[in-house]
């Protein structure tokens, strides 16, 4: 049996109870003496994290009040804010503009006059394709007869890259509730929507130019279904000029406006003469799908290509094969036996002759071999049927073709029926008297530094001034002189030590804690030699009251900060001063505050980083004590158990022997009473 586990036993004195309160005794000497340093440490450390944060909010205004790039904030006033919106750059000069926004950027707007009952409508009866141009670029979006309104909308946009958007909007009710509207995306001239066909010239070169008659015509059918040539005539002796494609164009449109029915299409928008948003290229469009050429001893030197051809109804997408080829066809209402047509060794080209003869042969269609080799069906109604039987596809492939309806650009033209009710166009305003042309509403490469956003055109000029921002300034000396009014009492409590109560600061006795308000004190009321004389922060609102506290005369600093902003950017941040008759650097009074403060709080030597490793290494060597000091207690008061075992052992022997002689005795005294 453990002696240890029936201490007192013996003795009835040297128990556990004698232990613990002599242990207790030791710890209350010894332990608590360094609990009691312990936490005082812990709550120096947490007192030290709070003066740090109300020195960070301070020095942070301090940084931003001694920047130089404060004192370069600008602000921007337009005379007409739903007309004209400024933005403005750090540091752009203090300036009055003066803008007339005659016409802002507009983006292209068109209407389909197709008219659906629902957006799941079917698009077309036919499969077809709708052909747009924009900005340089061709799309030709094909529609499949199973396309609804829906989908076609999607697959504008999707093939565009969302340059065009297509979107429905509900119009009306019942059967023409429904409509589709083609928008570009951008503004400006180089964002007009072309249908149809289009040509797009070379770049006109600038300079002196000279057309004459037989250097350059233009061929486009007229309303008629005749082609009509016009013969075009332009000259510019300017050899600086820039303008040569818009003054072909104008060339251009006067030349066909002679002609009466021309005059309407031009007017009606059948036919169109632009130039592109960059003002180098001449774009010339037929929205009917109707081909348009060109020629002249110098239309190559104008144009890359030389005419772009009216649509066919069906194009196939592979050569006619080689060969005998069996089946046959429906082509509108009349069946073609391949058979008959083609023969064993007949070779590409002469299938290609025979079955374009058999086609010419259908009333009202017409077949040719295109470009690329394949067979191209057009007809006097623009639209094209074709059919086969399942075992007769396999002829069809080898034509190129494919079952179906078909109806060529200029027939779905008629259907859609769009209505150009927005051009895009170029924002146009007068800058300073001068005119300035841009694709976009927002403008911010006439001047470096200002952003013009265009909201509307305006009848009057608009006075935009720009000045001085001083609102950053005054904020941060707002902000400042807040965090020092919370720091200066912080500090105060901290330090203080008060003589009736005895009562002490729990940095009372921290010299590198005391001196942080003499310092930043001393930094504030540094005055600085401005304009030859010496001042102080109270000529810029700035003082202290009884309690050493700031006090800001809001209106003497803003009266300051409008009518000297460069003697007070000096005196807050340093400036270059001539002291007798020597330049020398001086520096601001927060450029100071701020040094003080980095001296104080940034970097690995900081004065608080190392009153802080300080006290972290105090609490370290507190902590330590502490463990060593109850390793001591534990291992004495072991000890002392051990020895009180022993000697409770010897006392119960003791006492067993006293028990049994004292039962000697008292028996002998029985017996003898008993005599």
């Amino acid at each position: 049996m453990n002696p240890l586990s029936s201490l007192g036993v013996g003795s009835g004195v040297l128990n556990y109870d004698v232990i613990d309160k002599l242990k207790k005794a030791d710890e209350n000497a010894q332990i608590a003496p360094i609990d009691k340093k312990l936490q005082e440490n812990i709550n120096k450390q947490t007192e030290l994290v709070g003066l740090k944060t109300m020195l960070d909010i301070i020095k942070n205004s301090s940084k931003k009040i001694s920047d130089y790039s404060s004192y370069l904030q600008r602000n921007a006033t337009s005379s007409d804010e739903s007309s004209l919106k400024v933005n403005v750059n750090t540091g752009v000069p203090t300036q009055d503009i003066n803008v007339k926004v005659n016409e802002i950027a507009k983006n292209s707007i068109n209407e389909v006059g197709l008219k659906f009952s629902s957006r799941e409508d079917l698009f077309s009866s036919a499969d077809t394709m709708i052909k747009i141009h924009i900005d340089g670029k061709d799309y030709q979006i094909k529609v499949a007869s199973t396309d609804t309104l829906e989908n076609v909308a999607q697959k504008i946009i999707d093939e565009t890259g969302g340059d065009i958007n297509a979107s429905i909007m509900k119009t009306g009710e019942g059967d023409s509730a429904y409509s589709l509207m083609i928008n570009s995306k951008q503004t400006g001239s180089g964002s007009n929507i072309y249908f149809g066909n289009t040509l797009v010239s070379k770049d006109i070169i600038n300079g002196a130019l000279n057309l004459v008659d037989g250097d350059f015509s233009i061929t486009m059918m007229d309303s008629n279904g005749v082609n009509k040539t016009f013969r075009v005539v332009a000259s510019n002796d300017n050899a600086e000029s820039k303008q040569n494609a818009s003054i072909i164009k104008e060339a251009i449109i006067s030349t066909i406006k002679q002609d009466v029915d021309m005059a309407k299409l031009l007017e009606n928008g059948d036919i169109s003469i632009d130039i592109s948003g960059d003002g180098k290229r001449l774009v010339l469009n037929d929205k009917r799908g109707f081909g348009i050429s060109i020629d002249g001893a110098k239309s190559d030197q104008l144009f890359i290509k030389n005419n772009i051809p009216e649509d066919s109804t069906i194009v196939g997408k592979s050569p006619i094969e080689a060969g005998l080829i069996t089946g046959v066809i429906t082509i509108g209402d009349k069946n073609l036996d391949l058979s008959t047509i083609t023969a064993d060794g007949n070779t590409k080209e002469m299938n290609e002759a025979a079955i374009v003869s058999a086609i010419n042969g259908i009333d009202g269609h017409y077949a040719t071999i295109d470009d690329n080799g394949h067979l191209a069906i057009n007809t006097n109604t623009g639209e094209v049927s074709i059919k086969a039987s399942e075992e007769n596809k396999e002829a069809l492939k080898k034509l190129g073709l494919e079952s179906g309806k078909f109806m060529d650009w200029s027939i779905l033209a008629k259907k859609m029926n769009i209505t150009n009710i927005q051009k895009a166009s170029n924002a146009n305003i007068t800058y300073n008297g001068v005119s300035v042309s841009r694709p976009s509403n927002t403008i911010d490469d006439i001047t470096s530094g200002i952003t013009l956003e265009l909201l509307s055109p305006s009848d009057k000029d608009i006075n935009v001034s720009i000045g001085r921002n001083n609102t950053t300034i005054i904020d941060e000396i707002k902000a400042f002189v807040d965090g020092y009014n919370l720091l200066i009492p912080k500090l105060n409590e901290l330090t203080r030590y008060d003589e009736d109560t005895k009562i002490a600061g729990i940095f009372n006795g921290a010299s590198n804690i005391r001196a942080i308000k003499g310092s930043l004190h001393r930094a504030l009321a540094t005055a600085s030699f401005i304009d030859g004389k010496y001042e102080s922060m109270i000529d810029y609102g700035l003082s202290f009251n009884d309690d050493g506290l700031l006090i800001l005369d809001e209106s003497k600093l803003q009266s300051q900060l409008s009518s000297n902003p460069d003697k007070v950017r000096d005196f807050f941040k340093g400036g270059v001063a001539t002291i007798n008759g020597k330049e020398t650097q001086t520096q601001g009074i927060f450029t100071l505050v701020s040094k003080e403060l980095d001296n104080l709080t940034t970097g690995d030597n900081a004065i608080l980083k190392l009153f802080e490793e300080s006290i972290k290494n105090d609490d370290k060597r507190l902590k330590d004590d502490r463990a060593r000091s109850i390793e001591l207690l534990d291992n004495r008061y072991e000890m002392m158990a051990n020895r009180f075992a022993a000697y409770d052992s010897q006392i119960a022997r003791a006492n067993n022997s006293f028990n049994s002689l004292n039962m000697m005795i008292e028996q002998s005294l029985a017996d003898k009473r008993k005599n």
